[in-house]
């Protein structure tokens, strides 16, 4: 197994630099809100101004105020240690947004009451993923009650006959979607590495079974966005793009699933990474394009920050000379074209074709993307014979036996 060479270590260091000594600092005070006496006590700001001042677009979505618990709770993993008391506030202000055991709305108002009282499974998985996250720091388990009676919700309310989960409950018409059933899988890997109880295991089972039967299409060696309500695919003639971006993020979980269940996914990472790497990659700037048709053709040529992060988190796991110098351009993109021309700390969202900036506000959602790049490139460079195991990762002994006897 190679290990890293130093231009990539080069740039794991600079991105070390931006992101302990600017990006936790400015979100962890101008991207949190409340009243001047608390500054935290409302969370975290939705959304930023491009020049860095936040705003105020009337609502706060349940997914960003979880995203940014998992990501002071990795700053504080990662040893920031300012991270600790930022994790708590969110904490405490996420728990604002439950209505009722393991039920979650969908958005509350800048003080923490609730705006909309629906459940969106996508909020869910990263309520879920945050939770499960946050018990290994504070060692409590109220978080890991919660986040096991909000998978028997899901269970319970959003199941479908045919596998997998509604999208919203109340139910709406629309297509099925492959993106919130793969972050609710990225939330149940969270918890099981947490808890390490067996019964854990059932959800990622049941989600990695619908990823080989349904998501994974084994003649294109592609992911499909959406579906039917049967799970068949849309009309031929609605040409629905792929979003390499996500094919990433399978990239990830396939290998979080290998490592956590034993069970062998090389063929399917390796067919998903090759797709990408053919298709969806500009050969001279190295950016990933956000969309590419199912023939590989890009369609949207465009390349938001995100996207550029889970190709760091997913070529991280290679070890081929080929792959370090993609991640090692991934990297360069970052600090020399997303992380410029705005406040320090802060990022610039998409890039147009001409790699000019088209975003015009700073989404606070892309931290979590930034952050979760960041710890598994820093896993895979500190532990490099076990890319993904550290010791800090794992949940606090005091916590175990309390684990074990908690109710699903």
């Amino acid at each position: 197994m190679m290990k890293y060479p130093s231009y990539v270590i080069r740039k794991y260091e600079q991105f070390s630099h931006w992101l302990f000594n600017y990006a936790f600092p400015y979100w962890g005070e101008i991207g949190c809100d409340g009243p001047k006496n608390n500054p935290h006590l409302w969370g975290a700001h939705e959304q930023l101004k491009l020049d860095g001042s936040p705003d105020f677009p009337g609502y706060k979505r349940m997914r960003v105020q979880a995203r940014q618990l998992y990501s002071f709770t990795q700053a504080a993993m990662l040893g920031w240690s300012q991270g600790n008391k930022i994790a708590e506030y969110l904490y405490q202000f996420i728990k604002k947004g439950l209505i009722g055991e393991g039920q979650w709305a969908k958005t509350l108002t800048r003080e923490g009451q609730v705006l909309d009282n629906s459940s969106d499974l996508y909020d869910l998985a990263f309520i879920i993923f945050s939770l499960s996250w946050y018990a290994r720091l504070s060692g409590d388990i109220e978080p890991i009650r919660k986040a096991r009676q909000t998978v028997r919700w899901i269970k319970q309310y959003m199941a479908c006959p045919r596998g997998g989960f509604k999208n919203v409950y109340p139910s709406v018409q629309g297509y099925r979607q492959q993106n919130p059933h793969m972050h609710l899988l990225e939330a149940a890997l969270a918890l099981y590495e947490t808890t390490q109880c067996e019964k854990d295991l059932q959800l990622i089972d049941d989600l990695v079974r619908l990823f080989c039967t349904v998501f994974f299409d084994r003649r294109t060696n592609i992911v499909h966005e959406y579906y039917e309500e049967d799970w068949r695919l849309p009309p031929s003639h609605l040409k629905i793009n792929i979003e390499p971006g996500h094919q990433y993020e399978w990239i990830w979980l396939l290998s979080e699933c290998e490592r956590l269940t034993g069970k062998n996914h090389f063929k399917e990472i390796q067919l998903l990474y090759s797709f990408n790497m053919r298709h969806a990659i500009d050969v001279i700037t190295g950016l990933v394009c956000d969309e590419v048709s199912v023939d590989g053709i890009i369609t949207n040529k465009s390349s938001r920050l995100w996207v550029q992060t889970e190709a760091i988190r997913a070529s991280s796991l290679m070890r081929d000379e080929k792959s370090h110098i993609h991640l090692t351009k991934i990297i360069h993109n970052l600090l020399n074209r997303y992380f410029v021309c705005c406040p320090k700390g802060t990022w610039q969202d998409q890039l147009d074709e001409n790699c000019a900036y088209k975003n015009k506000i700073i989404p606070t959602s892309s931290f979590y993307h930034i952050v979760s790049s960041y710890a598994q490139l820093h896993q895979s460079i500190t532990y490099p014979r076990y890319p993904q195991l550290s010791p800090q990762y794992t949940a606090p002994l005091t916590i175990k036996n309390d684990i074990i006897n908690c109710e699903y």
